[in-house]
């Protein structure tokens, strides 16, 4: 499993408006401090703000902000926004597809949804404020 670039631009962005603590950032500013691309940051940001994980401001000193505090976003809420999806194994999706009609019975799967819970757990119990406090 590996995590789009944007799923890492998108915590990047969001640890930036949490170091600002409050502050309207813009997103050149995020852009610069954080490395990503101007365009992304501004494709990424949209897709936050419909998550309301941060809030848009609009005018001559607008830019973006948290919509929560770091302690309440987890990197999982972040992951499930920017991920099309995250699961280990196709046989884990809604549908349950399994090319062998053995999904329930089936001792990889099992394992499958075991690992599954534990990078869902790992990822839930890492907020933004623990990346920060952890510099």
């Amino acid at each position: 499993m590996q995590l789009n670039i944007t799923t890492d631009y998108a915590i990047r962005i969001i640890l930036a408006l949490a170091n600002r603590d409050g502050e309207v950032v813009s997103s050149k500013d995020i852009s610069m401090t954080m490395k990503i691309p101007q365009k992304y940051v501004l494709k990424i940001t949209r897709s936050l703000v419909a998550a309301e994980l941060i809030e848009r401001r609009s005018g001559v000193y607008g830019g973006f902000l948290l919509a929560k505090k770091p302690e309440e976003i987890s990197l999982l809420e972040i992951v499930k926004v920017m991920e099309p999806t995250m699961y280990v194994n196709r046989c884990l999706e809604e549908d349950n597809y399994c090319s062998r009609d053995a999904v329930d019975n089936c001792s990889i799967r099992k394992f499958y949804i075991n690992f599954q819970n534990i990078i869902e757990e790992k990822f839930s119990e890492i907020t933004i404020k623990t990346l920060i406090d952890n510099k």
